[in-house]
Order: structure tokens, then C-alpha cells, then sequence
């Protein structure tokens, strides 16, 4: 299971190529690609900022054929164990990229795509494989 992170899910829908052949590499190779609902917050975000109504045509789209995985107990509890060993090493993250990184370990999954290094820190106390697309 793999998990795409926005900066991903962005370049994706920009039509970035590294990202598309990505995703239908893991397809082909029978691995599911998710979502969370983190993604789609840091999405839906600049649409009702700027109203950009063609953008969230295209984001909602993509949400719509995407797997979202929820922001639940199981997923709050890695998350803040994500941060707390980072908080321990004084490696600081953003706190929305150690959500994406709970939901994606609580769902299952042993893979993120991203474009954000941060989750090369994540990786550092996580069994999550960090693919930088």
C-alpha cells in the first residue's frame, strides 16, 4: 500500500511526469495508491482562499476516484508517537506531513510518495519507505 503525499497528489495533477509514471508503475505492480484526508485539506485550502473553481474541478475529481484514508484514534496515536520521537531527536516536521505519516502507517501502508523531505525524516523512526517522486 502506498500512500500519495499532496506535494505528489500536485505534481500529479499538474501532469508531472515522474509522479504519473509512479503511480502507474505501483498499479502495474499491483500496489494500491491512497490518499489521506490531510491531502485533501491542504487541497481544498487554496480553492476557498482564492476561489480557484477550475483548480477544484480538477482536485475534486481526483478525490473522488482516490481511496482517503481518515484521521482516526489508531492513526492520531501513531502520529503523535511520530512526533514525539522527532520532538525527541529535535528533528522538526511539519505536523501535518506526521499526520499523513500516522494515517498511512495506522492504514497499513509501507510506502509515501512525495516530493517533501520531511518525510526523509519521518523515515528516520518509521518503518515507512520514503519514495522522493
Amino acid at each position: 500500500m502506498i500512500v500519495l503525499d499532496t506535494s505528489a497528489i500536485i505534481d500529479f495533477l499538474k501532469g508531472g511526469n515522474k509522479v504519473k509514471s509512479f503511480v502507474e508503475e505501483s498499479e502495474r505492480n499491483r500496489e494500491s495508491v491512497y490518499t489521506t484526508v490531510i491531502s485533501q485539506y491542504e487541497l481544498l485550502t487554496p480553492v476557498y482562499h482564492k476561489g480557484l473553481k477550475s483548480e477544484e474541478r480538477i482536485i475534486r475529481s481526483f478525490l473522488r476516484r482516490s481511496v482517503v484514508l481518515p484521521l482516526d484514534q489508531k492513526a492520531a496515536e501513531e502520529s503523535s508517537r511520530i512526533m514525539g520521537g522527532l520532538f525527541r531527536l529535535g528533528i522538526p516536521v511539519n505536523a501535518l506531513d506526521t499526520l499523513i505519516a500516522g494515517i498511512a502507517i495506522a492504514a497499513g501502508a509501507n510506502k509515501i510518495a512525495t516530493l517533501d523531505r520531511d518525510f526523509v525524516q519521518i523515515a528516520k523512526i518509521t518503518d515507512l519507505e520514503v519514495v522522493i517522486v
